[in-house]
């Protein structure tokens, strides 16, 4: 933000006005074609800007247009081949996001029964249980998941394949070794803690074993065929959802693209001549102007004016901030002091050399009938305090000159 202080304002920076500027030539005979010329080379100096930010604008859709015919084709094969994939379908979410909680749910299921039998490989702590069991679950659902994968997925790797197989198998043996030694495990704690469920399991150990190779090993199946069937499902829609959203934001962008090409035209056009119909303007405002200065011409206010401006803004700064300095500092009588220096410089300068704007302010203007007194406002304010007999009066000396 800047901050215009008056009396730190260039000449060079002030404002301009056509009327102002006209008035300011006229009054001192300087020829109205300086003028007019300024006034059209501003405005041709606006039309060439208008016109370069239009051709970069029109360059910038025009590369747009290039990108999107570049890339809609290959969108469009994409598209194709998903609307193949779901048989022109919109593919389900909801299902598929239910069964692939089931397949979680299945994980944890197994990993708190794994958990507490990990007594048998020395893991006693509970929370490291927990995670060693998430952890199994975690390998032996992916396993089954890959391996599930490898019947289904014509494009993997032939030694892949056997690799996930063989590793299914491996898991497969032992997790039907590990059920049945949870069988055997529950009956003997219950016999140790003479629970009459200790002497039935005893009595039917294959029973307790054939439940829990059946925990052990459905559990980590079900995952891997939630997973399975839940994640093919859902990048499925995953990739129709995002593919059709790019295909009609490029549709929409291409479209966007070509109507701003077509009214660029039409704009340009149009700002073009708005900055005609106002350069226009501008020169006969600036005739008009001139025509006034030559004519009229401005007057000079009196000199008295310029400290009695000067003495006006320091009770002005007194009164809104000095209360303030006079509370905090000792030094508050300097700032009326240093206002009034301000603004005597100022206001001095606008008497001696007035700009284009306050020159026109002080237009000499014609009145059709002047006021009587009017000869009264240059006389000094000195003057009003004399008699107006006395011949040394300078409102008498004024008259007797006029």
């Amino acid at each position: 933000m800047k901050i215009r202080i008056p009396i730190l304002i260039s000449r060079l920076n002030e404002e301009h006005h056509p009327e102002s500027d006209g008035y300011y030539d006229g009054a001192h005979n300087t020829p109205s074609e300086h003028g007019i010329e300024a006034i059209i080379s501003k405005f041709n100096e606006l039309k060439m800007k208008l016109q370069r930010d239009s051709v970069a604008a029109q360059k910038k859709l025009e590369a747009r247009l290039e990108y999107v015919d570049e890339i809609a084709p290959q969108l469009e094969l994409l598209w194709a081949s998903i609307k193949e994939r779901t048989k022109e379908q919109t593919p389900h979410v909801a299902w598929p996001t239910t069964l692939l909680c089931i397949g979680l749910l299945a994980i944890a299921s197994e990993t708190l029964i794994l958990a507490s039998a990990l007594d048998i490989v020395n893991i006693t702590d509970p929370t490291t249980q927990i995670l060693a069991a998430l952890g199994i679950s975690f390998v032996v659902a992916l396993a089954f998941h890959f391996t599930w994968d490898s019947f289904t997925n014509k494009h993997q790797p032939h030694l892949l394949k056997l690799v996930w197989r063989t590793l299914a198998l491996i898991f497969s043996f032992a997790l039907v070794a590990w059920g049945m030694l949870r069988g055997f495990q529950v009956g003997f704690a219950a016999t140790l803690s003479k629970n009459p469920l200790g002497d039935f399991l005893s009595a039917h150990p294959m029973l307790s074993s054939i439940f829990y190779v059946f925990i052990s090993f459905a559990t980590p199946v079900v995952a891997a065929a939630a997973s399975h069937h839940s994640i093919g499902e859902l990048q499925l829609w995953w990739e129709w959802t995002n593919t059709k959203k790019q295909r009609n934001d490029l549709v929409e962008e291409r479209a966007s693209a070509l109507k701003q090409l077509e009214s660029g035209a039409g704009v340009l056009q149009l700002g073009m001549k708005a900055l005609d119909e106002e350069c226009k303007q501008n020169c006969s405002t600036y005739l008009a102007g001139w025509e006034r200065g030559q004519s009229h011409g401005s007057v000079q206010e009196a000199y008295w004016l310029v400290p009695a401006k000067a003495t006006f803004a320091a009770l002005w700064g007194l009164l809104l901030a000095g209360w303030f300095i006079f509370a905090f500092s000792p030094f508050f009588f300097l700032f009326p002091v240093v206002v009034w220096w301000g603004a005597f410089l100022h206001y001095r300068r606008q008497w001696k050399s007035p700009s284009r704007v306050e020159f026109f302010a002080l237009e000499n203007v014609m009145f059709v009938q002047r006021a009587i007194d009017a000869q009264d406002s240059h006389t000094p304010l000195r003057a009003f305090q004399r008699s107006p007999n006395d011949p040394t009066n300078p409102k008498q000396e004024l008259e007797a000159k006029q």
